[in-house]
């Protein structure tokens, strides 16, 4: 699936706030976890030198003392233990070396604190290490002493009560964060692509008749602008080609126009004469059909490149369309009197038109002559249809029909349907872009559907010409 590139830089910023916020979490709880241990290392530090030097002179004797002694002794320890840490989340564990008898205090949490270590737990070198106990985590000193091991430990509360607390926030926190960041991103997005957005809507405006257009400078400095400035470089270079070949193509029709009216006079003077052999006769109208072809075809291409240079002197004045229909319904009865077509006007609206008549007659004549080329048999059949807001004309035919995959290039120039299926039927391929010119110069647009075997169907809508019922 494709995206948008405003989605996509909003998917971007997203992406990007959720690894730097990930990143923040994890080297933020890795510094208040490193800080943690340390402080609580601190502490022990501390306990242990205290724990130590008491040990060291007032229970030394528990080494040396009788067994009733030694009970008297270990009852002293634990009360002066519990006096020290009773109340605090911490635990001692005093091992007597020589006779290995095991003195061990803790606070009422932690009666089992000893048999819940790992096997061998006191007998490891002098360290600081990390155990669970009791859903509890313990930073645990243990310290190697001449006449034993001392072990404390101390609850690491601070670090997993602080993450309890973050996690419980970003539960909420971090959606309600996320949508802000991707509304916010989808926004500035929005922003940043507007100039984007707006360049294009006038570029997609820009076409072979209005090539002397340019997109709008860009004031800022930055890439966008040397883009709306390579796209105005291209643009113009591009107008001076079509003019350039608009040019030439009036030049050429011009210079060909001269010389084959001359042809087709003396052809037409030629072909008069009487007593002509068939076989010259027969020739002559070849090479004057040919010629009156050849002349049609440089009208058109005349015609063609004073629209592009938008020069063509379009004279517009009210005439009665539905006169003109009926006069080319008859030319069309005319041309098909010796063939099996049957030519209808099927409604013929009233309609008072503004617009150029010659055209106007040109474009009937052009989808007429269509109509008859490709319908060897049939009907054809004319509307006119006329409402306040729009005009509508319609061409029917029961002819050969189009191919789906030849529709849209019909209106193309010099695309002919029949280029590879009928090369009987001649034609320049200019009659219809001449067609499509002439309504859109109208304020009008064709349509044009078609099925193979059918027939085909010629839409045209007049909208903003002025017209009227009378």
């Amino acid at each position: 699936m494709k995206f948008s590139i405003r989605i996509r830089l909003t998917l971007l910023i997203g992406s990007v706030f959720l690894f730097v916020l990930v990143l923040l979490l994890a080297s933020g709880g890795l510094a208040l976890y490193l800080k943690s241990n340390e402080e609580l290392d601190l502490v022990l530090g501390v306990e242990e030198r205290f724990l130590s030097e008491m040990l060291e002179a007032d229970f030394r004797d528990l080494l040396t003392s009788s067994a009733e002694a030694q009970k008297s002794l270990e009852k002293d320890l634990a009360e002066e233990l519990n006096e020290i840490v009773g109340f605090r989340p911490q635990f001692v564990i005093v091992m007597l070396q020589p006779s290995q008898a095991k003195v061990v205090y803790t606070n009422s949490r932690n009666k089992d604190v000893l048999s819940e270590l790992p096997k061998e737990f006191l007998s490891r070198r002098e360290g600081i290490y990390n155990h669970h106990h009791d859903h509890r985590r313990y930073r645990i000193l243990v310290s190697k002493q001449t006449w034993g091991t001392l072990a404390i430990g101390l609850e690491n509360r601070i670090f997993y009560e602080v993450m309890e607390g973050v996690w419980e926030i970003l539960a909420i926190g971090a959606p309600v964060t996320l949508l802000i960041v991707l509304v916010g991103g989808w926004l500035l997005a929005r922003l940043v692509m507007k100039p984007v957005v707006s360049t294009a809507n006038i570029a997609a405006k820009i076409t072979l008749t209005n090539l002397e257009k340019r997109l709008p400078e860009y004031k800022g400095g930055d890439e966008f602008g040397i883009l709306v400035s390579t796209l105005n470089s291209l643009i113009a270079r591009i107008e001076e080609g079509v003019k350039q070949i608009r040019q030439f193509t009036q030049d050429a029709a011009h210079e060909l126009r001269t010389p084959l009216t001359i042809q087709r006079g003396e052809l037409e003077l030629l072909y008069e004469q009487e007593n002509l052999p068939e076989e010259i006769s027969s020739a002559v109208q070849k090479s004057l059909d040919r010629a009156i072809s050849m002349n049609k075809i440089i009208e058109n291409l005349m015609l063609l490149s004073q629209s592009d240079a938008n020069n063509y002197p379009i004279q517009k004045r009210k005439f009665r369309l539905d006169q003109v229909l009926s006069e080319t319904v008859e030319d069309a009865k005319n041309l098909s009197e010796k063939r099996n077509v049957k030519i209808g006007l099927k409604k013929d609206d009233p309609v008072e038109f503004f617009g150029d008549e010659h055209l106007i007659r040109r474009l009937l004549l052009n989808l007429t002559d269509n109509a008859l080329k490709y319908t060897r048999e049939g009907e054809i059949e004319f509307t006119l249809e006329s409402s306040p807001d729009v005009i509508e004309l319609a061409i029917r035919d029961t002819g050969i029909g189009i191919p789906e995959g030849d529709l849209p290039h019909i209106f193309d120039r010099f695309y002919r349907v029949d280029k590879s299926r009928n090369v009987a039927i001649r034609g320049s391929g200019l009659g219809l872009a001449i067609s499509k010119w002439i309504v859109e110069a109208h304020d009008g647009e064709i349509n044009i559907e078609s099925t193979p075997g059918k027939g085909t169907l010629v839409k045209i809508r007049f909208f903003n010409s002025p017209s009227s019922k009378s």
